[in-house]
């Protein structure tokens, strides 16, 4: 039997518990799990039946497998508070962004066993990816462990770190920025047409819907959809070129926008690391 432990039951780490469960690859008699205020985790064990623990220092000591499911700020101070009661037989998942593999190693015990993941909201849905980084003491049956694990609810995916921040974007960011997109793209019907807006909404979404599974599909990718949709000489074609020409832009600005906070939270990690 494995245990499991949970620090941190917010929305990404509730989402995990809950999907882990109803997949059945973990059982809710071997999860543990804490929250800041207790409230969050005892609302989570309501509908699930896990155990709640006063502390992430009680998570810890009966963990095999140690979640790590608070904010990229909060990580050195959890795992400060945990290290005296950390084993190295423990395996040390964390799903915060902008905390190296190094980081985690430094602040945990000597020769500790670290996996970096970046999973995204879609799993709700048992789809989208998950970004795997390794750890350099990681064995080959954590591995197996943490591929079983999120097999269940969506495609690891193997990367390595140095390019995570980037990957992030393309996965876990990518929902939120994709209906972005969407609401702008129905917004801007409104504006033309004064069609009513939650209709225009409407009709984008479930569009967006379609797509995507005709995505799923194996032998449809995004030029295959262009070229279905937009014909040589056709109306479609007209609004594509405008992408085309438009979007490298928006999108280098907007990636350089997501780097740069990357690159903020990294260094404020490092000065909170350097106060104490």
């Amino acid at each position: 039997m494995t245990r499991y432990g949970f620090i941190g039951t917010g929305s990404m780490g509730s989402m995990l518990i809950r999907h882990f469960i109803r997949t059945g690859v973990t059982a809710p008699q071997d999860i543990a799990a804490c929250s800041k205020t207790g409230v969050s985790a005892r609302a989570l064990a309501t509908g699930t039946g896990i155990a709640v623990k006063d502390s992430g220092r009680d998570v810890a000591q009966g963990a095999d497998v140690l979640f790590i499911c608070v904010r990229p700020l909060d990580v050195h101070g959890v795992l400060a508070e945990i290290r005296d009661v950390l084993s190295k037989d423990t395996l040390i998942v964390s799903i915060a962004g902008c905390v190296t593999l190094a980081d985690l190693a430094s602040w945990s015990v000597p020769g500790a066993r670290c996996v970096k993941i970046i999973p995204s909201v879609t799993a709700e849905e048992h789809s989208g990816v998950s970004l795997v980084a390794w750890g350099s003491w990681v064995t080959p049956e954590d591995k197996e462990l943490v591929f079983s694990l999120f097999s269940a609810i969506g495609t690891p995916v193997e990367i390595e770190e140095k390019h995570i921040e980037v990957y992030s974007d393309l996965t876990s960011c990518a929902p939120a920025l994709f209906a972005a997109m969407m609401q702008e793209y129905a917004a801007a019907a409104v504006r033309k047409e004064g069609v009513p807006p939650a209709l225009a909404e409407y009709l984008v979404r479930h569009t967006l819907i379609g797509t995507a599974w005709l995505l799923a599909s194996k032998e449809t990718g995004f030029d295959t959809i262009i070229s279905r949709v937009a014909t040589r000489g056709g109306i479609t074609e007209e609004g594509v070129k405008v992408l085309r020409s438009r979007l490298p832009a928006v999108y280098d600005e907007l990636l350089d926008a997501t780097l740069a906070k990357h690159e903020l939270v990294k260094q404020t990690i490092a000065r909170q690391e350097k106060d104490h």
